[in-house]
């Protein structure tokens, strides 16, 4: 059973960096070169807006659920 738990946890923290590789950036145009645009919050103030910032909150989401879960049964 743990190693079940160790191997999702595995597969999803690996889905969670391909995921953040894959976003760009919001402030990734010339103007956050001098700071334009560097005071924005990691998901803005409504959350995620594009497929990939949801789909990286449900998955690290469910990984923190999983680690919690995992930590009460040891």
């Amino acid at each position: 059973m743990i190693v079940l738990i160790k191997i999702i946890c595995i597969v999803l923290a690996i889905a969670i960096i391909a995921l953040v590789l894959l976003q760009q950036g919001k402030g990734s145009d010339l103007g956050s070169a001098f700071g334009g645009g560097s005071s924005n919050s990691m998901f803005g103030a409504l959350g995620p807006s594009d497929f990939l910032g949801k789909l990286t909150y449900v998955i690290s989401s469910i990984m923190a659920s999983i680690n919690s879960c995992s930590c009460i049964h040891i």
